[in-house]
């Protein structure tokens, strides 16, 4: 079940980077699915086609996604940096930096 949980929240992830970059029928598709939390069969029903045209749909999107991270690699950045940040909060001692730490951690959660 946790495998299930972290591959939906690893590609929500993808998708909120390069989701744009998507055909605009995969784009809802995938956002209904992974951002709305819309079943196949739901999504289906509302676009009055086939859960399998779905099914493939949101594979297929997937598959964009993960080439795009493997070339791009925008998420790795993203948790190294935001990992980096976490480190830095801890340690800090100093309230100022502290809260410039927390704005620079806000622009970039922001920015996905």
């Amino acid at each position: 079940m946790k495998d299930i949980l972290e591959k939906k929240e690893y590609i929500s992830s993808l998708f909120l980077i390069y989701g744009s970059l998507l055909s605009k029928t995969m784009k809802k598709r995938m956002e209904d699915f992974y951002l709305d939390d819309l079943s196949i069969s739901e999504i289906a029903q509302n676009e009055n086609v086939s859960r399998n045209a779905i099914f493939e749909s949101l594979k297929s999107g997937e598959k964009i996604l993960l080439e795009y991270e493997d070339k791009l690699g925008m998420y790795k950045k993203y948790m190294s940096i935001s990992q980096k940040i976490e480190k830095l909060l801890e340690e800090e001692n100093d309230s100022n930096k502290k809260e410039i730490l927390k704005s620079i951690r806000g622009e970039l959660d922001y920015g996905i």
